[in-house]
């Protein structure tokens, strides 16, 4: 078994055996006797240099004395110390390739350390940056639905406000043109009674004028209604009955005309706001769902960090948002479109009924008394009737179209007014 040693050990322990390898003596670091007493003769003469004159006798005595050579001095030996590198099997080695060994699987050990250590800082670094991505992320969403999902209430308000001013005014058009309708119906009667009366009044003119005896008696059996035609002015009163009632279903036809027009414009105006407001739906709840995956992919990355203030901010829109029923907005638009065409059609209808009652109900069209005039002021009063009839029907149906948008419309408006009363904070 090995038993792993620090680096730093190791390399003191290569050190000093380079030290001791250093300190073997050598030739060269020991040098020659002569060096040695050339430096032991100049260390003499600066003693000389330095000791009082002598005598000369003692002068002569000291020259006699040999010159002392001092001994050559052997180099001391340094113990070299063990440095245990590595214990295989509890005995000490200073085996070179065991060192390495051990340096090698050190050094191995502190690299994966610092992988390992690079690798948290990394991860570490990942995870703030998606934390901060994700933060900035539904920040930005959140801004996003309050773009996009305001608005809406003022929306539906204004095709609510259109849908009821076309059901009132598609009520009255459809009063307006069954009035017309109903006055038509009670003129025809009256034209058939003075057209009675005139069968009479000629039958008077043919006896007269004939003198046949045929002639006569059928002129004697009527006399008594003639004579109340002549005298009691039946038939002129007829005549001026007649003449009202046309100019009162021309009136009502005009009225039908202008409400029919008034609903076909507010019908119009819902449809191309109910259109708009199809697309700003859409866009609403998909912005709506990125807001709350925004939200979740944020808690997601959170863990145990702290909840920002803006998680709580977009569950306050998401409850109060639910998201809007884009095919009931389409199915207004249909609703809407639908009354625009009926009440087009009414209009249209209700204006040329206007104008044939106008023309059954002149001077001219009425005294004609010619086969072909009276022929032409029926045909005149009863496609009069007729039209009353069809727009009495378009203003009708306008009414119950205009009237199931309004309750389209009122569906979401309560959710829109909280939606973005939440999203105002």
């Amino acid at each position: 078994m090995f038993k792993k040693v620090s680096i730093f050990s190791l390399i003191f322990a290569l050190s000093i055996e380079s030290g001791i390898a250093f300190s073997k003596p050598s030739r060269k670091r020991a040098g020659s006797s002569k060096k040695r007493f050339s430096a032991t003769a100049k260390k003499s003469k600066k003693s000389k240099n330095n000791i009082p004159e002598q005598t000369p006798e003692i002068k002569n005595e000291v020259e006699k004395q040999p010159e002392v050579i001092p001994a050559q001095t052997e180099p001391t030996s340094v113990p070299v110390p063990v440095i245990e590198t590595k214990i295989i099997d509890n005995s000490v080695t200073n085996d070179l390739d065991a060192i390495k060994s051990v340096v090698s699987e050190e050094i191995n050990a502190n690299n994966n350390l610092l992988a390992s250590i690079n690798a948290s800082e990394k991860q570490e670094k990942k995870e703030s940056e998606e934390l901060v991505r994700a933060k900035a992320t539904l920040s930005q969403k959140i801004d996003e639905v309050r773009s996009e999902c305001s608005g809406i209430k003022s929306n539906l308000d204004t095709i609510f406000g259109l849908s009821v001013a076309t059901t009132v005014s598609s009520g009255l058009g459809t009063l307006a043109a069954g009035g017309a309708l109903g006055v038509g119906i009670a003129k025809s009667v009256t034209d058939k009674k003075i057209e009675k009366n005139n069968e009479l009044l000629a039958a008077f003119k043919k006896a007269s004028t004939s003198g046949k005896e045929e002639d006569i008696a059928e002129f004697e059996s009527q006399i008594d209604k003639i004579n109340k035609l002549i005298t009691g002015g039946e038939q002129e009163k007829l005549e001026k009955t007649s003449k009202t009632l046309g100019n009162i279903r021309t009136g009502l036809m005009a009225g039908a005309t202008a409400t029919s027009l008034v609903s076909t414009g507010t019908s119009i105006g819902a449809t191309v706001t109910a259109s708009k407001l199809a697309e700003k739906m859409s866009s609403c709840n998909a912005k709506l769902s990125e807001l709350k995956i925004a939200k979740n992919t944020l808690i997601a990355v959170l863990e145990d960090a702290e909840q920002p203030s803006t998680i709580a901010t977009a569950d306050n829109i998401l409850n109060a948002c639910t998201g809007y029923d884009e095919a009931n907005i389409k199915t207004l638009k249909t609703t809407m479109t639908a009354s625009a065409v009926v009440s087009g059609i009414g209009s249209a209808v209700a204006g040329a009924g206007t104008v044939t009652s106008i023309m059954a109900n002149t001077d001219k069209i009425r005294n004609d008394d010619s086969e072909k005039g009276q022929k032409k002021e029926k045909a005149l009063n009863l496609t009069t009737n007729i039209l009353a009839g069809v727009a009495t029907g378009t203003s009708g149906a306008s009414t119950v179209l205009s009237a199931t948008a309004i309750s389209r419309a009122k569906k979401d408006s309560e959710m829109a007014g909280n939606c973005e009363s939440v999203l105002a904070q």
